[in-house]
Parts: structure tokens; C-alpha cells; sequence
């Protein structure tokens, strides 16, 4: 259950980061998308760590 809540955290937040870059830039980059990834996988580890810890 951790495991699907966390990695539906981390696309959430991948998606929403991946929106608000390209609201910003009116255009699809690389490097935008690389960020975005890395903030999802970073939530997602972060939120199944606090899950562990409660």
C-alpha cells in the first residue's frame, strides 16, 4: 500500500511540476522534463520514507 501511495504522490507531483514549467515557458524542453522527473522521484521516496516513519 506504501508503495502505490508513494508512487502516485511522485506522479502527481511530476505532472504538476512538468504544468507549472510549462506554463512559465510556453514550451516543452529536456531539461524541464529531467527536473520535473527528478522532483517526482524526490517526492515519491520522500513521501514513502514518511510513511515508514509513522
Amino acid at each position: 500500500m506504501i508503495l502505490l501511495e508513494s508512487i502516485s504522490f511522485g506522479l502527481a507531483v511530476f505532472i504538476g511540476w512538468l504544468i507549472f514549467d510549462y506554463a512559465k515557458e510556453k514550451k516543452w524542453r529536456k531539461e524541464k522534463v529531467a527536473e520535473s522527473f527528478t522532483a517526482g522521484v524526490t517526492g515519491g521516496l520522500g513521501w514513502a520514507l514518511l510513511a515508514l516513519l509513522i
